[in-house]
């Protein structure tokens, strides 16, 4: 995932938190929102999903696994992708999977 598509203030993941609509696969949910700035991605991996280093890696793989789909996604909205504790543990695979998936289910990725 490129810097300059990443979701960084407060203000802005409590904007999509609020105003976004959901979709959810297994292991992920998805939230989108409107984005005057264009594409915009925040991750959200809570104390749930494990301890720093379990966080860290979810977060690097989600990273990765988004940069794999970063020009099919629709470049008008923002996103937060949340992970939820069973993520821990897969493979980049499966994470790869999972994004694509959540992506597709909610409309947001063009051919």
């Amino acid at each position: 995932m490129q810097r300059q598509h990443r979701l960084k203030r407060r203000s802005a993941f409590a904007y999509v938190y609020r105003k976004g609509e959901r979709s959810s696969a297994h292991d992920l949910m998805l939230l989108c929102a409107r984005s005057k700035e264009g594409l915009k991605i925040g991750l959200s991996v809570s104390k749930k999903v494990g301890n720093a280093v379990a966080r860290n890696r979810v977060k690097r793989l989600l990273r990765e696994a988004i940069s794999q789909i970063e020009g099919k996604i629709d470049s008008r909205f923002m996103y937060v992708v949340i992970a939820r504790p069973s993520i821990v543990g897969l493979p980049l695979r499966k994470v790869s999977d999972e994004i694509e998936h959540v992506f597709s289910k909610a409309g947001k990725l063009q051919c």
